[in-house]
């Protein structure tokens, strides 16, 4: 817990975490996702350790499409938030496709994820990969993270409010652009087809699979290996790229059961903040069976995480959008089907979570906390693709 509260990035976060719990929870490989606590996909994470990078697409086809035991959304509403593959399955590994085509090739034996969640929603997951010679994940191993989950889905709720108010600075010195969006278009392996002009910035910004391992580091070749982000042939497509895991994350899933074909979500990035992720399903007979896009997110869109990240119950939130859309007690209490006096109890357990005392500190809390920096930096820069510069070409800031 010392390392969690000391962490002032995810990156961070999960190294001190998983460093620490190493003695009882020893894995050859691993991966600290963060999950969007509404849609439970992968907004981004630390990757450094993860699976090598050609087995990336498949591990995230099983999780969002193809579905398997221990599933981040069966955890989810699960009673029971550690999951051990070995024991989901009965012990017949080989019912398990993520066993099957990952951690089996790989020498791994086991898997063991740890959900990290509180009371307010689900922040993030941990996923360890146990070698042969990896102590059994016995009792006290299960004791150890079944007690730290909540904690420490805690902990990442707050960093990810302290992450979110320092994203919405300016930077110093500052660029604050951003290109236009971004268009990525797959084929049915999640192979690249295509990508707009804009695509290399955006995929550049978002979190990918670490740097390859440091001599002596001990781990199997190809463990930490980033992204090839080589051109392929003098047309400069990018048919070898290892795409960041949140962009096949969304991908899988718009192909999953019950998907209407279209999926929203959002990721973090390196130095631009929060993004919306748009993943479709393409009609015809071409080779693009998938499109991705990736852009700038706008003033106020990320109401649902904030208040969730303050720990506002979903009728909390509810009332603080109305809230903010200006309505006096009568029309909110009309609008939400409420009493006065019970839209009145809920807006004085906001005013706690929050640290206000009044409506009016509320608003202009939150504003500016979360949306007047975004809407000044937006401003500095004429908007986020309002200039149609070449990607990576950064003007300077404009006094304001």
């Amino acid at each position: 817990m010392r390392a969690a509260t000391a962490a002032t990035d995810v990156d961070g976060f999960f190294d001190g975490v998983l460093g620490a719990m190493r003695p009882v929870l020893r894995s050859d490989l691993w991966a600290g996702v963060t999950l969007d606590p509404d849609t439970l996909m992968n907004t981004g994470g630390n990757f450094r350790h993860a699976v090598p990078r050609p087995y990336l697409a498949r591990m995230l086809d099983i999780e969002y499409r193809e579905g398997d035991v221990n599933g981040v959304a069966e955890l989810a509403r699960a009673p029971e938030p550690v999951g051990l593959l070995g024991r989901a399955v009965g012990g017949v590994r080989g019912r398990s496709p993520r066993y099957r085509d990952i951690l089996h090739p790989l020498g791994l034996a086991d898997e063991v994820r740890v959900l990290l969640r509180d009371r307010y929603g689900v922040w993030g997951i941990m996923i360890l990969g146990l070698g042969p010679d990896a102590p059994p994940f016995g009792p006290e191993a299960h004791a150890v993270a079944r007690s730290l989950t909540e904690p420490l889905g805690e902990a990442l709720r707050r960093l990810h409010l302290s992450r979110r108010a320092r994203e919405a600075e300016p930077a110093a010195g500052g660029a604050g652009y951003a290109p236009a969006p971004a268009l990525v278009l797959l084929d049915e392996e999640y192979g690249i087809v295509q990508l707009s002009p804009s695509a290399e910035f955006w995929l550049d910004e978002l979190p990918a699979l670490g740097e390859r391992c440091p001599a002596g580091d001990g781990r199997p070749h190809g463990h930490c290996a980033g992204p090839d982000r080589r051109r392929t042939g003098a047309s400069g497509g990018w048919a070898e790229r290892i795409l960041p895991p949140a962009v096949y994350g969304i991908a899988a899933a718009v192909r999953g059961p019950g998907s209407s074909g279209s999926l929203a979500s959002w990721a973090h990035t390196a130095t631009l903040g929060r993004v919306r992720l748009h993943a479709w399903l393409m009609e015809g007979g071409g080779p693009a069976r998938i499109a991705v896009s990736v852009e700038a997110a706008g003033p106020g869109e990320h109401l649902a995480l904030i208040t969730a990240a303050h720990g506002l119950t979903p009728r909390e939130g509810e009332i603080v959008s109305l809230v903010l859309r200006g309505h006096p007690t009568a029309e909110i209490a009309r609008l939400a089907r409420l009493s006065p006096y019970t839209v009145q109890e809920h807006l004085k357990s906001v005013f706690d979570k929050t640290g206000v005392r009044s409506r009016r500190e509320l608003v202009a809390t939150l504003f500016a906390r979360h949306v007047e920096p975004e809407v000044l930096r937006a401003a500095d820069t004429g908007g986020p693709s309002a200039s149609g510069q070449v990607p990576g070409r950064r003007e300077p800031r404009r006094a304001r």
